[in-house]
């Protein structure tokens, strides 16, 4: 009643072309991931140039506020700004004296008029090609107060187009105490 039948098996494996496909769709999936992968570190280093560069031009900004909001301002008020800004601003500051900033090659100056110490304000891995000070309500009897905008173009100096990181900035600093 019951037949014994010898089955032999024909299908245990894999024959070649399934394992052709198989490695084949196996690479490309590797390849796509490492592809995404690959732009993921790129997408991660240039946002850290960018914080790099951010972090860098704010403590110049900050350090450059705090002795403006504090001191009398030289600069005579700009009349074509910002077509034509200032290259440098002339403070006067109540403990430091004379204070001038400017831009020599990439960098930003910090030069005390009476002893002459010239400080350089950014840092190493931050250069900057652009510097300009718009000075409005340093006109006597104009009632305004006087506040100074800073214009600048920075950037990491990266040879690499790639990481080159170029940000525009532009910052307004009052005076605190109007005077008459």
């Amino acid at each position: 009643m019951f037949k014994y039948l010898n089955i032999k098996n024909k299908n245990a494996g894999f024959t070649l072309i399934e394992l052709i496909i198989v490695i084949a769709l196996s690479a490309g999936v590797f390849v796509l991931a490492s592809g995404i992968f690959v732009q993921a570190l790129k997408i991660q280093r240039r946002a850290f140039f960018v914080q790099k560069v951010q972090e860098n031009i704010g403590f110049t900004l900050e350090s450059m506020a705090k002795e403006v909001r504090v001191s009398s301002i030289s600069t005579p008020s700009s009349l074509n700004c910002p077509a034509s800004p200032y290259s440098s601003l002339n403070i006067v500051h109540p403990v430091n004296g004379d204070i001038d900033y400017f831009l020599s090659g990439t960098d930003l100056h910090r030069r005390l008029a009476g002893n002459g110490v010239d400080t350089v304000l950014n840092s190493v891995g931050t250069q900057i090609t652009r510097l300009g000070f718009c000075v409005s309500g340093n006109t006597a009897n104009d009632k305004a107060q006087p506040r100074v905008t800073i214009l600048l173009t920075v950037s990491n100096g990266s040879t690499n187009p790639e990481y080159n990181i170029t940000i525009d900035v532009q910052t307004t600093v009052s005076q605190r105490l109007l005077s008459d």
